[in-house]
């Protein structure tokens, strides 16, 4: 079981690298001089594989704000919403990414009445049916960095939460 942070609308969900992270093949990482384990240099391992080794620029550039899409096929029974247009939410928290990620859903907003922000614990409620869910609704002008913080600065995970983020009207 691990955590799933996502963002769920019924409007296509732009997609967001994170420009700090490449996945590469191990030719790849050879070319920009990257000490590669020994395991992935034998001559049976197809060196030109991509998506094998995952770089980033500097260590504290991890946890940059990604988004991409998915689909409910791929999680199985997890899933709480019926919104059609799904996508990764990778982060890891703090003010300023915050920041961004509000930047983002107003300019989602834009097109969209609304979207979730979910945060859940992967199988936890696979047996026991539909979990309480806790759900927080708000209007993009009224959000902040702190109401982020409140469901995806912490580390529990005693139900799956959403934050509803709708546009002003």
């Amino acid at each position: 079981m691990s955590v799933l942070t996502y963002l769920a609308s019924d409007y296509p969900l732009e997609e967001v690298k994170d420009p700090h992270v490449k996945q590469l093949s191990v030719n790849q990482a050879l070319e920009l001089g990257i000490k590669v384990p020994d395991f992935l240099l034998e001559s049976s391992f197809d060196k030109d594989k991509p998506d094998v080794i995952l770089w980033v620029d500097d260590e504290k550039n991890f946890g940059e704000i990604s988004i991409r899409e998915f689909h409910k096929a791929d999680i199985c029974d997890d899933i709480y919403t019926p919104k059609k247009f799904l996508a990764y939410l990778e982060w890891d928290y703090t003010e300023s990414r915050a920041e961004n990620l509000i930047r983002y859903l107003h300019a989602h907003l834009l097109n969209a009445d609304e979207i979730e922000l979910w945060r859940i614990w992967l199988g936890q409620w696979f047996d026991d049916g539909m979990p309480r869910i806790k759900k927080h609704h708000i209007n993009i002008e009224q959000l902040t960095c702190l109401d982020l913080e409140k469901v995806f600065g912490k580390n529990n995970h005693e139900f799956p939460e959403c934050i509803i983020v709708s546009r002003s009207k």
